[in-house]
């Protein structure tokens, strides 16, 4: 049987939505400003480096979201990996007033180390087809994503611009899958992507995505940098660029 178990099941409407849990948990009465724009982090030594670089202030508002504010620009650190987790922040991102996010970290690499600009997200997780019919790819916002390609380049940052590979289980991560997909030249694999890109569009909101690699799959050998010095300084660089897109989008 196709998933999800009842067909069709995207097309149906939710028995609540964001809105709801946002008015109940009263937030949006806070009197304090909230940002428009977002950027989505999995590293809190990013958030370390932001905090310091742009005197942010810190909004926290429950258990998922804690807000670190520069000007228009609020960065939140996920408390957890892969696609429900990150589709539970943006979707309540959004009902707080949020137009325009860029999801920022590392990601597994199939064709070697480096910064690499997502144009489109394999679709291997479950989450995002409780949104949208099958399809083998989700999408950025092809606006979005050309702005932070300027913004990566006054980094100074070299850069490869490519399919990612979106799943839901890090450990099942078979050889045959990284074989099959470094021939299809899919240059990234993350948990999260898809399912982001899927949760925009249906909410009409801009979203891009890059990742800098931080380990490699090899066809038969796994090769971890995650601590290496020039994937944390990249990372930050990365962080910058993100500001800066956001800043003059």
């Amino acid at each position: 049987m196709v998933y999800p178990q009842y067909k069709n099941k995207h097309a149906e409407a939710a028995l609540f939505n964001p809105e709801d849990y946002v008015n109940w948990k009263k937030i949006k009465k806070s009197p304090v400003k909230k940002p428009t724009k977002y950027i989505l982090i999995y590293y809190p030594k990013i958030l370390k480096y932001f905090r310091k670089k742009f005197n942010s202030k810190k909004i926290n508002y429950y258990r998922l979201i804690t807000i670190h504010q520069y000007k228009d620009i609020g960065v939140v650190l996920m408390t957890g990996i892969g696609s429900p987790h990150a589709t539970t922040v943006i979707e309540e991102l959004i009902a707080l007033g949020g137009k325009e996010f860029l999801n920022i970290g590392s990601a597994g690499g199939l064709q070697g180390f480096g910064v690499f600009l997502c144009d489109k997200a394999i679709r291997d997780e479950g989450t995002s087809y409780h949104y949208f019919p099958h399809s083998k790819y989700s999408y950025p916002n092809k606006n979005l994503t050309e702005k932070l390609k300027k913004s990566i380049k006054k980094q100074g940052l070299n850069f490869q611009q490519g399919t990612t590979w979106t799943i839901d289980a890090p450990y099942r991560e078979t050889k045959t899958e990284v074989k099959h997909y470094k021939k299809q030249d899919v240059k990234t694999v993350e948990m999260e992507a898809s399912a982001l890109f899927s949760v925009a569009k249906l909410r009409k909101v801009k979203i891009a995505a890059a990742f800098v690699v931080s380990d490699i799959l090899g066809e038969d050998k796994w090769d971890p940098q995650f601590n290496a010095k020039q994937v944390k300084q990249t990372l930050n660089k990365l962080m910058d660029a993100a500001v800066d897109c956001l800043l003059n989008a």
